[in-house]
């Protein structure tokens, strides 16, 4: 196995607009501005639900940048100490929209109309699943998604405050 390093700089720079620029056509496709690949007829979900998804990777992606941007090592978890507050505010609100997005997705999966075709992989085979087994499933991974959701507001929010106050 290869020895695993941190990426660097100009990788993340990389990562982050490859990714953006992904985000950014599904956000476009999701607004309605530029046609889905394939067609509408290409489409299995609603475009909020594509313009959700966009956004996860378009923030994502803006997230990394912004970390570059901040000066920051590519191995820091945190911004440096003399980064600008709107950098920490702008990272909070990507990161609450992330969740919120994904959150979203998640529970259009498991209580929105229409029929749902779920297959369940094991180590041994995959196959089909049933509808009530998949929408269960992502209503469980829904339900402790927007619970995230909320953590992540309510501490995000107090950091904030935190750096506000110091």
């Amino acid at each position: 196995m290869a020895d695993k390093r941190p990426a660097t700089r100009k990788e993340m720079l990389v990562i982050g607009l490859i990714a953006g620029g992904a985000g950014l056509f599904f956000v476009l496709v999701g607004l309605g501005i530029i046609p889905p690949p394939g067609g509408k007829k290409n489409l299995h979900a609603p475009l909020w639900v594509v313009f959700c998804a966009g956004l996860t990777f378009f923030l994502g992606g803006g997230a990394l940048l912004l970390h570059v941007a901040s000066g920051a090592k590519p191995t820091d978890d945190d911004f440096p100490a003399g980064a600008p507050q709107w950098m920490r505010v702008v990272r909070y609100l990507a990161m609450v929209a992330i969740f919120v997005s994904f959150a979203a997705i998640g529970s259009w999966v498991a209580f929105g109309p229409g029929e749902r075709a779920f297959t369940v992989s094991v180590p041994f085979g995959s196959g089909p699943s049933s509808e009530i087994v998949g929408r269960v499933a992502f209503g469980i991974g829904a339900i402790i998604t927007w619970l995230c959701t909320i953590a992540v507001a309510v501490v995000g929010a107090r950091k904030l405050r935190e750096r506000e106050r110091a």
